[in-house]
């Protein structure tokens, strides 16, 4: 679930606040004169909302899940063996 909170009340306990959201891994919606104006969330929130956004990446990360499961792994030496 999402907090909502006026940006009055934000500015009081923001120290408190951002502690709840880094911990929680919530988001905060902020709101002015009672209509949203802006988010507030963990750097692990955006990181996977980023990557949601990115389809070439999320395919790429999901097919190395696929490989590491599957076995299909290979080490440093057998990389670089030739170099």
């Amino acid at each position: 679930m999402d907090y909502i909170m006026p940006i009055s009340e934000v500015r009081k306990k923001l120290s408190e606040i951002v502690k709840k959201i880094s911990q929680m891994r919530k988001h905060l919606i902020i709101t002015r004169n009672g209509k949203a104006e802006a988010v507030l969330l963990s750097p692990e929130e955006l990181e996977t909302l980023e990557i949601k956004a990115d389809q070439k990446l999320l395919q790429s990360i999901l097919r190395a899940e696929e490989d590491i499961q599957k076995g299909r792994l290979y080490s440093h030496q057998n990389i670089f063996k030739d170099v």
